[in-house]
Order: C-alpha cells, then sequence, then structure tokens
C-alpha cells in the first residue's frame, strides 16, 4: 500500500458516498439503467484523476470509472431482480476497492511518482479516516443493519439526530485514537451507556446501542491502522 492508493481510496468515499445525492442512489436502484449512472461514473473519474496529483493518471482514472459504472450497473440489474439484495452493497464496495487497488499498483508499475516528498503518509491517512467517519460510516452502519433486518424506529426525528452524533462521535474517536488517548474514547463509551440505562423503549435502546457499537467499532479500527502507520510504517 503506498500514498497514491490512500488518495484513490479518498476519492473512492468522495465520489461514491459524499458528492452523490441520496435520490441518485434512489433512481439508481429503482429505475433501472438512467443518465445517472453516466454522471456517476464521471464523479468518480473527476475525483480519481485530481486525487493522483498526476496527469499522467486520466487513463487510470478511466480505468477505475468505467468498472465502477460495470458494477453499478449491474448492481441495479441485480437489485431489480432481488438477487442477493441485503449483500450486494457490500460486495459491490469490495469490488470497487479491488479494482483501484489493482489499477493504483498497475499504475505505478508504469510510472514512478514519489508522493512521499510533498505529503506524508500519516497526513493523507488522517483525512481518509476523518471522511470515512462521516457519511460513508453512515451509510455503512445502515446498509448493515438493513442485511441483519434490524429495523429502525419510526421517529424521523431521532434518526436524524442520530447519523449527526454519530458523525460526530466517530470523528472524535479517530482523532482520539490516532493521538493515543484510548482512556477518553472509553469514557465516551461509558457516558452514552449512562444516558441509555433507563431509557424503557427497549427496541430503540437495543437499536441505538448497536449503532453506537458499530460506530465506535470503525473509529477504533481506522485509529489503529493509523497508529500501525505511524510506528510500523507498513505503508
Amino acid at each position: 500500500m503506498n500514498v497514491l492508493l490512500i488518495f484513490q481510496f479518498t476519492a473512492h468515499l468522495l465520489a461514491d458516498f459524499i458528492f452523490q445525492p441520496q435520490n441518485w442512489c434512489y433512481l439508481k436502484e429503482n429505475r433501472g439503467i438512467t443518465k445517472i449512472h453516466l454522471y456517476h461514473a464521471a464523479i468518480v473519474f473527476v475525483c480519481s484523476w485530481v486525487l493522483s496529483f498526476s496527469f499522467s493518471f486520466w487513463w487510470a482514472a478511466l480505468f477505475i470509472a468505467l468498472f465502477h459504472l460495470t458494477f453499478d450497473i449491474m448492481k441495479t440489474y441485480m437489485l431489480q431482480k432481488r438477487i442477493w439484495k441485503n449483500k450486494l452493497f457490500f460486495i459491490d464496495q469490495s469490488l470497487h476497492l479491488i479494482v483501484i487497488t489493482c489499477v493504483v499498483y498497475w499504475f505505478l508499475k508504469i510510472h514512478r511518482i514519489d508522493f512521499q516528498s510533498f505529503i506524508s503518509t500519516n497526513s493523507i491517512f488522517i483525512i481518509f479516516g476523518l471522511i470515512a467517519c462521516t457519511k460513508p460510516a453512515n451509510i455503512f452502519i445502515k446498509r448493515f443493519m438493513e442485511a441483519n433486518e434490524i429495523l429502525p424506529v419510526n421517529d424521523n426525528t431521532l434518526l436524524n439526530a442520530g447519523r449527526i452524533i454519530g458523525s460526530l462521535e466517530r470523528v472524535i474517536a479517530f482523532i482520539l485514537i490516532a493521538f493515543n488517548q484510548f482512556s477518553a474514547v472509553g469514557f465516551i463509551i461509558a457516558a452514552k451507556s449512562i444516558l441509555r440505562f433507563k431509557d424503557l423503549d427497549t427496541a430503540k435502546t437495543e437499536y441505538v446501542l448497536i449503532g453506537s457499537l458499530l460506530s465506535f467499532g470503525i473509529a477504533i479500527l481506522l485509529g489503529i491502522i493509523y497508529q500501525l502507520i505511524n510506528s510500523l510504517k507498513i505503508i
């Protein structure tokens, strides 16, 4: 793994989650093949090329965008046919990351670019981690809940507030772990548990606690990866 790969993973998060409106996802999942697929592929191409910081990466970015478009079309078809409906999100994301990894290493075999000369691995991973802790993590947790048939409570206000709280707690936890403040993370988890202790709605409590555990789990995993990068220099 290298800096370019982390840049491309960051580009994927931006294109597939941050810059993709929710109504685009709905249209792709419920109306078959539309021009939205092409718009989204164009965003993937632009994000990938811009975050490569290399003009010669255009063909690699094009490959990534074309594969992304192909997977999205396949995903739409399978959703229409209700094939692996609850697992498609995770399969789709895994395929995207595999393609990005292969294309990056293919590109680096042809072009030798030293990204470490202008940015450190630690710095770009912190950016990646902070982005991953926001909307991408919210969607991952939602899909995980749906795949395991863990239904949300029927309260839109609560759910909207939960998304905001979830993003904030992951960002805070990631920052704390990145700077070795593990005890502070434990304090946050304990404080949240106490707040929910007197909640008489068992279903709602269990839903919130599962979401919280997933939320902190994502932040802790990202923080641990950062610590490994920082201490072992494995990237």
